[in-house]
This record gives C-alpha cells, structure tokens and sequence, in this order.
C-alpha cells in the first residue's frame, strides 16, 4: 500500500520533540533524508514500517507507539489533526478521519461499527513486519482513547480492548494506558464501548473553528484530487471498492474519463487493469493476514475472491506459498 510521507514526517518530528534527531532515526532506518519531504511522492509502507522499528531502536522504548498520539507534531503538516481535535463528538471525529482518509492513505484505518447499543472501533493499522504494526496499533488505539475519554468516558466505559498480536512484554503498560479489560491474541484490534459514548458534545468543542478548519481540509482535499497520479488515484478507488471488484469502464467513469483514456494511461505505464485489480486484492490479503487470526475465509471475503480456495490459488500464485505458510515467515 502506498501512503503520503507526511506520515514518516510526522513520527520524525514526533521523535526530534523528544531529543532524538531526525538524522539519528533516518540512519537507524536505514533512510536517506529525501524521505522526510512531505511534498514528496507517495511511498510504500514499508518505509513506515522502518520509521516505527528504528522509532523503537533509538529511543529504547519498545512501547514508544503509546506515546505518538499526544505530540504536537501531529498539527505540523495540515489542519487535519486540529480538525479531529475539534470536533463536537466522537462519532464526527471517526466520521472525519475516514472522509479525509485520502490525504494520507488509500485505506482509511479507523471504522466504526454499532450493534445493541454498543460500539466497536475497529483498528486496521499500517505497517508490515509484528513490530512495526504493533507499534502503530499502539498509536492509533491511545488516539481512540484519547477522543472516547475527551468525550466523557471513565475506565468503566471502556468494556473491552483487543488487540491482534500475542501479549508483548512490556504489557503492564498497556493496562495503564487502556485499563485492565485487555485481550491480545484477538482476530482484529479495536475498542468496544457504549454507543452512546459516540453522540457525547467533547468539552472545549467550537463550532466556528471546526466549521473553518473543515473547509480547510475540503480545499486541501479537492486540490489532492485534482492533481494526484492517474495509477495512484486507481487504486484508491480500487481499494475503496474490494471486496467488490470494479469493471474497468466502472472505474474509468469514477476518474472521470472514458474506459479507452484509462487503458492508454495504464499502457503508458506498462500496466493491465486486471494487474493492477490483483496487486490491490494481495497488497489487502498481506495486511488481514499480518493482523493476525483473521480467518482464511473472511480474508478470502474482504479481497474479493469467490471461494477460499480461489484466494488461496492467487496468494501461491503471488507467493509460491499458502498463506499460512507466507504469515508464518513472516518476522
């Protein structure tokens, strides 16, 4: 998956707040500094992913992800952070993070789901390697904390965080910052809480300034599209689209240009739109499975395929191996 380099600038600065220079993370990620342009094209996230592990390297603190979220490099780049912070209620805020999603990622990581009067706050996060996901659970989990207690929850509001990786050893940390009803282990991460928790007014919350900040983001949003690559934006809508898979003339139509002008695009590039269609639904089945016990099945569901075993042909296909066998070589 591709993802803006304001996300790599960010855990940079975050870092340099803390005293550890840009340059010491860079070097310890094996980087060079033109990674840190955030005007820069988009890169894979891969290169998070080495920002998260060196983030724990040079700081000595494996559990450094808690700590991301209440730094104020979060506002540097854009007013999409100040615009969550605020907003009149939690459920406005998810409802943000996922609608500006684009500026940042091509798959929203946050989602909300409700059911007899309870919320899950489901955590899809970046990365691809256990450290390095586990360290962006950590920061977008304490981020979904931070806005249900802004939002007036107490300890016993918060009735359950799962998190989909085995119990780390620093977990005593995890139950000062979440409470103690934890499960690790678990097929996805997320919060469960009160449905009403989502419709609470957040203190401190002005309407004007939000308003403002919102037609901020709009204009930044709109001038993102306008002038994103034609691939780029592709998959994004590809991806918005998986489980169901977008014809060619269905996608074309969504850029807002005929099925031949999509085909020329993609040529010029050496691409096929059914390869570009396969790359999406295997860049998504790597990610569930990295999650950790997501059932073969529902991965299977969530990326499109007809069957299990259609999926497990691709991922040999892709891999030449199963997809048991690709997560359990997975470090």
């Amino acid at each position: 998956m591709l993802i803006s380099p304001i996300h790599l600038c960010t855990l940079a600065d975050t870092l340099a707040l803390a005293g550890h220079p840009a340059s010491t993370l860079l070097a310890a990620a094996g980087l060079p500094p033109e990674a840190l342009d955030p005007q820069g094209p988009w890169v894979p996230e891969e290169r998070l992913d080495q920002l998260m592990r060196a983030a724990q390297q040079v700081t000595g603190n494996p559990a450094h992800g808690m700590l991301v979220s209440t730094s104020l490099a979060l506002t540097r780049y854009g007013p999409q952070a100040m615009l969550i912070i605020q907003a009149p209620t939690m459920r406005h805020a998810v409802r943000d993070i996922r609608h500006f999603a684009p500026l940042l990622v091509e798959q929203p990581e946050l989602d909300v789901r409700e059911q007899a009067g309870e919320a899950w706050l489901s955590v899809r996060p970046l990365g691809t390697t256990l450290a390095g996901t586990r360290f962006r659970t950590e920061w977008l989990m304490c981020l979904a904390v931070q806005l249900a207690r802004r939002a007036g929850a107490c300890e016993a509001d918060l009735l359950e965080v799962r998190l989909a990786y085995p119990r780390p050893a620093y977990a005593a940390q995890y139950e000062a910052t979440f409470g103690p009803r934890l499960h690790f282990d678990a097929a996805e991460s997320g919060l469960r809480f009160a449905s009403a928790l989502l419709d609470l007014p957040i203190p401190g919350h002005d309407r004007m300034v939000y308003e403002g900040l919102r037609v901020q983001v709009d204009a930044v949003m709109a001038q993102r599209l306008n002038r994103v690559d034609v691939v780029q934006a592709l998959r994004g809508r590809i991806m918005a689209a998986l489980p169901r898979l977008m014809a060619v003339d269905e996608a074309a139509q969504a850029l807002d240009m005929s099925g031949r002008t999509l085909r020329r695009h993609l040529s010029a590039r050496g691409l096929g739109y059914g390869d570009l269609v396969q790359q999406c639904q295997r860049e998504l089945a790597e990610r569930l499975l990295r999650e950790g016990r997501v059932p073969l099945k529902q991965i299977a569901d969530e990326t499109g395929f007809s069957s299990p075993s259609c999926f497990h042909r691709a991922f040999r296909r892709w891999h030449g191996a199963t997809p048991l066998e690709w997560r359990e070589q997975r470090p």
